[in-house]
This record gives C-alpha cells, sequence and structure tokens, in this order.
C-alpha cells in the first residue's frame, strides 16, 4: 500500500481584509463613544434673566477696593454697549447713634440711593449663547469717608434687554 502525501495547501491570509475590518471596528467603536459622551454634556439651562451671586470684597486702599460678583445669563446680552450704567450698588453705613445700618443719600447730583456703573461687554463670540463668569469692579471710594468702619452693599445688574438680575447683598465688611 503506497500512501501518498499531499502537497502542503498554502494558507493564504488577506491582511489588508482583515486590517480593514478592524479599523472599521475601531471607527465604529470611536464613533459609538464619541457620541455617548456628547449625548452627557448638556448645555447650561440659563435665565433669560441675568442670575448673580456675591463672591469677594477686597480693599485696596483707604479708599479703593473691589467688589466681585458670578454671572450666569442665556443669551449673552450682558455688558454696557455705550458706557450707561448697567451694574447698581446700593451703600449702606452702620450709624452708631441709630445702631442700624442706613442707606447712603448721594445729595450732591441726583439725591439717589443707587450707584450705577459699568462694565464692558463679553466678545461678540457670546452673543446669543449662555454665558457665565465673574465680573470684577473697582470701588473708589468704597466708602464716604474714612470714619465709616462697618458697612455693606446690595447690588444687581441689567443685560441689554432690561432685564434685572436678582438682588444681591454682601457680609457685613470692616474697613481699617
Amino acid at each position: 500500500m503506497v500512501v501518498m502525501e499531499a502537497p502542503p495547501q498554502e494558507v493564504v491570509i488577506d491582511r489588508d481584509k482583515n486590517h480593514n475590518k478592524n479599523n472599521e471596528m475601531r471607527f465604529v467603536i470611536f464613533f459609538i463613544l464619541t457620541i455617548t459622551l456628547l449625548s452627557c454634556a448638556k448645555k447650561p439651562n440659563y435665565s433669560e434673566i441675568p442670575q448673580i451671586s456675591y463672591k469677594s470684597f477686597n480693599i485696596l486702599s483707604q479708599d479703593s477696593a473691589i467688589i466681585t460678583i458670578t454671572f450666569s445669563d442665556k443669551n449673552g446680552d450682558i455688558g454696557s454697549l455705550n458706557q450707561e450704567g448697567n451694574f447698581f450698588i446700593t451703600y449702606y453705613f452702620w450709624d452708631n447713634s441709630l445702631n442700624k445700618y442706613v442707606v447712603f443719600s448721594d445729595t450732591t447730583l441726583l439725591n439717589d440711593t443707587i450707584d450705577a456703573r459699568s462694565f464692558p461687554s463679553p466678545s461678540d463670540a457670546y452673543k446669543n449663547k449662555p454665558i457665565s463668569g465673574e465680573i470684577s469692579l473697582l470701588m473708589y471710594p468704597y466708602r464716604i469717608d474714612n470714619t465709616i468702619k462697618k458697612l455693606k452693599y446690595t447690588c444687581y445688574i441689567k443685560d441689554n434687554a432690561g432685564n434685572q438680575s436678582n438682588i444681591v447683598q454682601t457680609p457685613e465688611l470692616y474697613a481699617p
């Protein structure tokens, strides 16, 4: 009996075909992961009416200080376009004779209790887009005279559509 061996068959592996399938699979997995991650990222749900919160008050010298608030706005229409006031501050000082806080009234010009300041608009890239951040405003002077040692402020902002934010109050502040 003669056993004939079959010649060895050559196995051909199409590496390009397997390589293409692996690349396709990697792309599909990457695509699914990307879509999943992007769907998890939520757009901020800010109000059209600006919202603010008090952050800090830093005294720089006998007559200057910086007040900082945080803000959010749905459509990015904050900041002064033409130097009109958009940051409104009411100043209160402790009156020792009355044993309470008294609102400061500016009798020199408008007999007003609200000081209107302005801060600039953010870049045009934020128009009609949600925005949040900080506003720091230099206050010079921050009190009517150096004898005032205990004071506080309330403040709010307005957006360009005229929407007034909530009003925030600083804690009691002690001046040197």
